[in-house]
């Protein structure tokens, strides 16, 4: 069986899921998938002049934001 496990604080969604692997009630193997957190940058900023994008790359990652504004800028 196959049980999907992820993240319990509400900011941490979609950044980490745990796929548990179980033979019964023995847990057989663990894959960490690291994902994407989507917040929809793509579609808001195919309309909007480039000066109006940079202040929705802080954003993008909650835990690098200042690097995301800087890879922008």
């Amino acid at each position: 069986m196959i049980l999907n496990m992820g993240p319990q604080h509400p900011s941490t969604h979609g950044v980490l899921r745990l796929k548990i692997h179980t033979d019964g009630e023995v847990v057989s193997k663990i894959e960490p998938v690291l994902g994407y957190l989507h917040r929809c940058f793509e579609k808001h900023s195919e309309n909007l002049p480039y000066e109006q994008i940079v202040p929705f790359t802080d954003r993008c990652d909650y835990l690098a934001s200042m690097h995301m504004n800087h890879a922008f800028s």
